[in-house]
């Protein structure tokens, strides 16, 4: 018994599987072809278990008793390298619990982590009114990539390029906002990925700006123009102690939806 690779064409006979998984919005974006991935079955014709590998980490459904197919993934991910040879982190998200992670991941040894998972339907905060003095909030569009005055930090279109497979098609897809300070972007907001009519975000500061409010302000104009344009709701996911994060979230206008255990495995000696 081994593991298959599903081709995009065939992404359909595993959406049953991951249903359960979709409050991670990422998983139905890499079904749905918005964002790159890759997904791994037992049976490309009838499959029983299946794992995906997306840009905002890795998913299991289908049946955990399957002691083939977790022996067969242990070998792809820890042997075969399947998640790249660059990844040194390992995320996975189960569904139904009871996975034998620790015979997957073997040798590296499973280290389960508390998450949360927010979500707003409606504005909470007021963005306009509370941009500190000498800061200004900016859509992110080719034109504000392209100022060569204005200093863009690498995450920003590495986090486009990861999660959207190139910068154009974040740009055609996406979304993001900005805050700008002292002709550099500080604090950016972008779109994780986007399904039908619910998206999720992220949000970022670098370190010399924080405890100014730039990530409320900044993830507050990116949930507007989300809402504003049609999407339903907007998804968050942050682990459980950091406080920063869960705080922006519910000052934002964010509400808990649920928590949930990811679990981690850290590939390096």
């Amino acid at each position: 018994m081994g593991i298959h690779e599903l081709k995009r064409a065939d992404y359909g006979c595993v959406r049953p599987l991951f249903r359960p998984l979709t409050y991670h919005l990422a998983s139905a974006a890499v079904l749905d072809g918005t964002n790159p991935g890759r997904v791994f079955v037992d049976d490309p014709a009838q499959p029983r278990s299946a794992f995906m590998l997306s840009p905002e980490g890795c998913y299991l459904a289908g049946d955990p008793e399957h002691r083939a197919f977790n022996a067969a993934l242990n070998r792809a991910i820890i042997g075969e390298r399947i998640l790249g040879d660059e990844v040194s982190v390992l995320c996975i998200v189960v569904h139904p619990e009871g996975w034998h992670l620790q015979t997957i991941l073997e040798p590296y040894p499973p280290i389960p982590m508390n998450r949360r998972h927010y979500v707003c339907r409606s504005p909470g905060y007021d963005w306009r009114v509370n941009v500190p003095r000498g800061y200004t909030v900016h859509r992110i569009d080719r034109a504000l990539l392209d100022r060569r005055e204005l200093m863009v930090p690498d995450h920003v279109t590495d986090w486009m390029a990861n999660n959207w497979g190139s910068i154009d098609r974040f740009l055609d897809a996406g979304f993001g906002f900005a805050t700008v300070g002292g002709g550099e972007v500080v604090s950016w907001s972008l779109t994780d990925c986007v399904s039908g009519d619910r998206c999720e975000i992220g949000i970022r500061t670098a370190p010399a700006h924080r405890r100014r409010g730039l990530a409320m302000v900044t993830a507050a104009a990116a949930v507007e123009h989300a809402l504003s344009q049609g999407f339903s709701s907007v998804g968050w996911h942050c682990p459980d102690d950091n406080l920063g994060s869960i705080g922006t979230a519910e000052n934002v206008g964010f509400q808990l939806e649920r928590e949930y255990t990811a679990t981690y495995a850290f590939l390096e000696e």
